[in-house]
C-alpha cells in the first residue's frame, strides 16, 4: 500500500488577505509560491456556483504549504466552542534558540507569544496566532519519537479508551480541561 510521504498542504480561509500575506512573507518568512483563483462559472460537487475566491500558497524549506483561501462573501468564521488549544498547527524549527529567537521577532511586531513551553523534554515551543485566527505553534522536537514512545502512546491511548468507556471521563472533563 502506498503511503502519504509528506504533508503537500494545509488550508484555512481568511477574511484578511492582506495581512495574512504579509505576516507568513514579511514576519514568518515564508516564501509566496502560488495562487490559484476560481474559474469563471465553475461549481462545487453538489453542482451549486461556487464563490469567487483566490487560494495562495506559503512554502516551507520542506516544500510544505500553508495555504488560505479568501472567499467572497462568506461569514466570519465562529466559534464552535472546543478550546482553541486543541486545533493548531504546529511548524518545526531546528533548535531551542531558533525558537527563542521568533518569540522575539514575534513580540517585536506586536504579536502575542505563549511560552516557551517544555513538553516532556522532547518539544520546546511557543504558541501564537495569525491574523485569520489560526493558532500556530513553533516547537523544536529534541529527540526522535522511536519504539518506546510509540509503545508508551499505546498504553495511554488504552488507557484513555477504558477511562472513556467506564465513565471515568465525561464530555465536560474534556471540554473544560
Amino acid at each position: 500500500m502506498h503511503l502519504p510521504s509528506a504533508l503537500n498542504h494545509i488550508a484555512f480561509q481568511t477574511d484578511r488577505l492582506e495581512e495574512t500575506h504579509y505576516f507568513y512573507t514579511k514576519i514568518m518568512g515564508l516564501r509566496f509560491a502560488g495562487a490559484v483563483r476560481r474559474a469563471p462559472g465553475q461549481r462545487t460537487s453538489d453542482g451549486s456556483m461556487m464563490p469567487d475566491f483566490l487560494h495562495t500558497f506559503y512554502e516551507m524549506p520542506s516544500g510544505e504549504c500553508i495555504a488560505f483561501f479568501d472567499v467572497e462573501n462568506t461569514p466570519r468564521r465562529e466559534n464552535d466552542g472546543w478550546p482553541l488549544w486543541t486545533r493548531h498547527l504546529a511548524l518545526s524549527l531546528d533548535s531551542i534558540e531558533a525558537v527563542d529567537e521568533y518569540a522575539v521577532r514575534l513580540r517585536e511586531h506586536a504579536i502575542k507569544v505563549r511560552g516557551p513551553i517544555n513538553h516532556d523534554g522532547v518539544w520546546y515551543s511557543i504558541y501564537f496566532f495569525d491574523p485569520s485566527g489560526v493558532h500556530l505553534e513553533l516547537t523544536h522536537q529534541s529527540c526522535t519519537l522511536g519504539q518506546e514512545q510509540a509503545q508508551d502512546a499505546e498504553r495511554l491511548y488504552s488507557a484513555w479508551i477504558h477511562d472513556r468507556h467506564s465513565g471515568r471521563v465525561t464530555e465536560n472533563e474534556i471540554v473544560e480541561s
